[in-house]
């Protein structure tokens, strides 16, 4: 009677033992399933990965234009349709891995097929990187500021000129620029800008004053002794260079003259600092001009003047970084209109003048000539 129960069990215990088995290979075989998709997975993690960031091998050239505004997977579906990325993602997967913050600047690209997603999105970072074609520019997104122009000359651009000059006065970019100064004469960087459509004063600004910035860091790299003086003064002088100078050549000399007549204490004696005191732009210096009780007024003051006289470009900012070694003390124009003559003496220079003016009689005489010959009757 007691072997029975324990008979009577054998079944029952061998099904549990059936079913355990069978629930043990069940999610025996789930998680090797698991570790297989878990295996893939990371297998395929890598090869994007691998994908998005390995260096590619440049190829052709594909012109892009990044519209403003638009979000990462708008540039990625953009670069898609381009054919410089397989799918949009790899961009996006691009951005999740970078670790600088920067973010993508719209504008104009030139961009090679076969660069990796982290490739392109670092050129995208850089920003734009062509000028624009002819049939890309809005004639009103085109601004071109020649070197030489003052704040006011500049402001003429614009329909509204007080709006430039009030831009041109803005505390926030004069507190970047580190500069003590009314307004940003001198740092505005002279060139041809282009915009999707017509700027406004304040973006044009912003844009010059950026310009400006990389250009000066640019000229550091190559005259870093120049890092240790004050911006204004480098700024000021390159733009009595810009105002004076008409030959490439002739910079580092006009550079040097004004650098020794500052080191003695001499009056530089300039013309374009009346001008700019007196709004006479391109207009002749009287005698009576030169007696203007101004601080630009560089016949009646010693020194620099207190800022800049216009807005110079990178040739200048060149020469006024790094003058010629010449122990120059005087300039003057010669007839061409374009050379100067250098002098280290007053004798020297006093020679000089006496040969420009007589070079200049000339020149008014020959062309009094040729009027009084042309204006004869033919008979």
């Amino acid at each position: 009677m007691t072997d029975e129960p324990a008979e009577a069990g054998r079944p029952t215990s061998g099904r549990k033992r059936f079913w355990l088995r069978l629930l043990f290979k069940l999610f025996a075989s789930v998680g090797v399933l698991i570790l297989l998709l878990l295996i893939a997975f990371a297998f395929v993690g890598f090869l994007v990965y691998q994908h998005v960031t390995e260096p590619g091998f440049p190829g052709e050239v594909v012109r892009v234009t990044i519209p403003q505004g638009v979000t990462g997977r708008e540039v990625g579906r953009l670069l898609t349709e381009q054919g410089l990325l397989e799918h949009e993602g790899f961009l996006r997967i691009a951005m999740h891995f970078d670790d600088t913050g920067k973010p993508i600047k719209h504008g104009l690209y030139a961009l090679p097929r076969g660069l990796s997603p982290r490739e392109l999105l670092h050129v995208l970072q850089q920003g734009p990187n062509r000028a624009p074609e002819a049939a890309e520019i809005p004639p009103e997104g085109k601004v071109t500021i020649p070197e030489g122009r003052t704040l006011h000359q500049m402001a003429q651009t614009f329909d509204d000129p007080g709006a430039f000059l009030n831009a041109a006065s803005d505390p926030a970019l004069l507190e970047r620029l580190g500069i003590d100064a009314p307004n940003l004469e001198g740092f505005l960087m002279p060139d041809t800008y282009y915009f999707d459509d017509e700027p406004s004063p304040s973006a044009l600004v912003a844009r010059m004053v950026g310009e400006f910035e990389a250009v000066y860091a640019d000229l550091l790299e190559e005259f870093p002794e120049a890092g240790a003086r004050d911006k204004m003064e480098v700024v000021t002088i390159a733009s009595l260079i810009e105002k004076e100078a008409r030959a490439d050549e002739e910079r580092p000399l006009i550079a040097a003259v004004i650098a020794n007549r500052v080191r003695r204490g001499m009056p530089l004696e300039l013309d374009a600092t009346v001008q700019y005191a007196l709004g006479k732009f391109g207009e002749r210096v009287l005698y009576e001009d030169k007696e203007v009780d101004s601080p630009y007024n560089t016949y009646k003051y010693a020194g620099l003047p207190p800022g800049p006289i216009a807005n110079p470009g990178r040739a200048c900012l060149r020469a006024a970084m790094n003058p010629a070694d010449a122990d120059y003390l005087y300039f003057v124009s010669n007839a061409d209109g374009r050379t100067h003559t250098f002098s280290r003496s007053l004798s020297e220079h006093t020679r000089a003048v006496a040969r420009y003016r007589r070079a200049i009689a000339s020149q008014r005489r020959e062309l009094r000539q040729q009027e009084r010959a042309s204006s004869r009757p033919v008979d």
